[in-house]
Formats: structure tokens, C-alpha cells, sequence
């Protein structure tokens, strides 16, 4: 059985691969200047709520609350794609199997009707700010302690860049990440802090 330790520098091995390409080659980078469409993203860093389940039991869930704006001059489909990985080698995808009322509990908190769920946000952004989408990314807490969580966004910007892996094609992506330190006692949920480390753009 793998100790704390080993554990938590694998996941910093992974944090690394999930931001680089697949491949033994030079690290594609986005441009400084994009070169394809690029939709506003903005957005609160990650909160904690806890909703009960059928047996009555509590379960806490991170959300990140997001609005989306399409001003590109033309409709664009919105599908994002929002992957979690941390310090201890977790990777987990936003909104899969999230019950509903949990997206309802985090729409009574923040008390917005507009607020869309992950499912109804996605297809056509229409262009301008009267057309902007609000919604949330939604996933699990962990039953271990974090120290550091990666937040991976895909579906902002139309901007690739094609490598070649084993002989084939692979289509790598702009993607938006966002980097989290969690001090804190991960028995008492409310003790959680999130503080943002830093804000980038990768291709994977």
C-alpha cells in the first residue's frame, strides 16, 4: 500500500502530465495573442455546500459558479468540459452522476433564477452580454485530504493545435486552468480554505 507521501508526490506527477501533452516533444503552447474565438469566462472560486441524501445522510460537493459571455461576432455551441485533479493523483469530471437536488440546493443559495444547470446550459451562446449563460460545475468531495486541486476548462476557445503520437494524430486544446491551495482540516468541511494560486491557459 502506497503511503501518504508517495501518494501525494504522484499526484503532483499527474497535476504536471494533465497540463502537458501526451508526447515526448516540445510543450505546445497557446498564443499570447488568440487566434481563434475565444468566449468571457467568469466566475467565483470553488465553494463547499452539503446536501443530504435519500437516507438522510450529509454529503459535501465543491461547485464553481460560472458566467459565460459570446462576444466572438458569431453563435457558438457551448459544451464545456470541466476535469478536477489533485495533489493526492485524483481526477474526477464535473457534473456526472451529481443528483439534481444538489444543483437545486446551490440554485436556492445563491438565490438566481438565471442560474442554468450543467445539463440545460449546454448549445447555442448567442452573441452579446443580454445572452450571457449562468451556470455551475459541481463535484464530489473527497473522502481524503487535498492540498492542492486543478481545475481543467474546455470549450472556451475554438484554438488547436494537431501532434503526432504513436504515428497518429492527436488534437490538442486551449484550455483554461485554474490552480487552488485547500489548507484546512479535511474532517470539518467548514474549516476548508480556498485560496487561488495562480490563473493560465494550456493545450491538452
Amino acid at each position: 500500500m502506497r503511503g501518504p507521501r508517495t501518494r501525494g508526490l504522484m499526484g503532483l506527477v499527474l497535476l504536471g502530465l494533465l497540463a502537458a501533452p501526451p508526447v515526448a516533444q516540445a510543450h505546445p503552447k497557446p498564443d499570447l495573442v488568440p487566434r481563434s474565438w475565444e468566449l468571457d469566462f467568469s466566475y467565483r472560486h470553488p465553494a463547499l455546500i452539503a446536501v443530504k441524501n435519500d437516507e438522510g445522510e450529509r454529503r459535501w460537493y465543491w461547485y464553481l459558479k460560472y458566467t459565460v459571455v459570446n462576444r466572438t461576432g458569431q453563435e457558438r455551441l457551448f459544451v464545456p468540459q470541466f476535469t478536477i485533479a489533485t495533489s493526492e493523483g485524483d481526477v474526477v469530471s464535473a457534473n456526472e452522476n451529481v443528483p439534481t437536488r444538489v444543483f437545486q440546493a446551490i440554485k436556492k443559495r445563491l438565490d438566481n433564477r438565471l442560474l442554468e444547470s450543467p445539463v440545460r446550459v449546454i448549445g447555442q451562446l448567442l452573441i452579446g452580454e443580454d445572452h450571457a449563460k449562468e451556470s455551475v460545475a459541481i463535484w464530489p468531495v473527497l473522502d481524503h485530504d487535498v492540498d492542492r486541486m486543478r481545475i481543467f476548462i474546455e470549450g472556451l476557445s475554438g484554438e488547436t493545435e494537431v501532434i503526432e503520437r504513436d504515428g497518429e494524430q492527436v488534437v490538442l486544446r486551449k484550455t483554461r486552468v485554474l490552480d487552488y491551495h485547500l489548507p484546512g482540516n479535511p474532517a470539518e468541511q467548514d474549516d476548508i480554505r480556498v485560496l487561488p494560486v495562480r490563473r493560465s491557459w494550456v493545450m491538452r
